[in-house]
């Protein structure tokens, strides 16, 4: 089903200038939302309430993207009609604790001018984590699926994130670490199948038996390799070799919402930690960007994708960047 589209013929000019031609009323953008998004509503009173909220959102969206100063445009998605208690399930990031003694390397290798591998043969679909604060997992899992994928042919491997959020030493849905997600791998056997440990959005008892045929395994020499905080280089010379990292960020409320462009908004909110991936960078009328990758639904942002301003460490993107080693 196609996006629901609130701005009609924008139509960027000069440097990041946007002209918004037409918005819809919030009636008609109301009824397309729910044909767009089928939400249960059990009330009437909780329709008015939904409602509400839709409206105060499609609001923030239509005073945002009149802005000729924007840098990117903001839509109607899932977040539209949630409170901010129901948008915090989504969130699961918890502070990283790096060693003390990551140094700058600097790499031989030449960085490519802009990497990109949404569409790479070893990238699997956008997930989905749901209402579990489960990002760190999805983060992790998604480094070592790219990675195994990558030394396996371009086989793609879908491994399990539930493993993770049972089994790891984490807090489950209630938020967790990439780099642990890779040492417990590392210590336990590996990573099992999707197919044979699936995701079911909550925390349960672990059950992984799979320690002999694992879906992939981690170097319990080197599970972590921790880029220093602002090292800008060293990432952008992962990403040319080959591999993507791990990221956290402090979400804006704006990021709900985002739909397309270059996200730049600086107003971090402690409390929205995320975990995601950086897949990618470029640059887009001379504006760097990382090109990040969500765990929120296809549905969400650019099919699942948001670019992120590069080089000024929005909202800790650049400081707790890591990455693995899969056998």
């Amino acid at each position: 089903m196609g996006k629901l589209s609130l701005l009609v013929s924008m139509l960027m000019v000069s440097c990041w200038a946007v002209e918004i031609h037409e918005v819809d009323d919030v009636d008609t953008a109301w009824q397309k939302y729910l044909a767009e998004f089928p939400i249960e509503i059990q009330t009437k009173s909780e329709l008015w309430f939904r409602k509400s909220l839709f409206s105060e959102t499609h609001d923030n969206i239509a005073k945002h993207n009149a802005n000729k100063d924007a840098t990117f445009q903001m839509g109607h998605n899932q977040f539209s009609v949630m409170t901010e208690e129901e948008k915090q399930q989504f969130f699961g990031a918890l502070l990283p604790v790096p060693p003390g003694n990551i140094s700058r390397h600097a790499s031989s290798r030449q960085v490519a001018t802009a990497v990109d591998y949404r569409t790479h043969a070893c990238m699997s679909a956008v997930r989905n984590q749901g209402g579990c604060g489960s990002c760190w997992a999805f983060s992790a899992t998604a480094v070592v699926e790219f990675q195994k994928c990558s030394k396996s042919g371009r086989i793609r491997v879908d491994l399990s994130e539930q493993q993770l959020v049972d089994c790891s030493r984490a807090n489950g849905c209630a938020g967790g670490w990439e780099h642990d997600a890779w040492q417990y791998l590392a210590s336990n056997g590996g990573q099992d199948l999707e197919s044979r440990y699936p995701y079911t959005a909550r925390a349960a008892t672990c059950t992984f038996q799979n320690a002999n045929s694992p879906g992939a395994q981690i170097s319990s020499t080197r599970p972590v390799q921790w880029i220093a905080s602002g090292d800008t280089n060293t990432m952008m010379s992962v990403l040319t070799g080959g591999r993507i990292l791990s990221i956290y960020m402090q979400l804006p409320n704006s990021f709900m919402n985002y739909r397309t462009g270059v996200f730049n908004d600086a107003t971090c909110v402690p409390n929205n930690a995320h975990a995601m991936n950086i897949v990618g960078y470029g640059s887009l009328i001379d504006v760097p960007y990382w090109v990040v990758r969500n765990s929120w639904s296809s549905a969400w942002g650019a099919s699942g994708y948001v670019l992120v301003r590069r080089g000024v460490d929005l909202c800790m993107i650049e400081s707790y960047a890591r990455t693995t080693n899969v056998l």
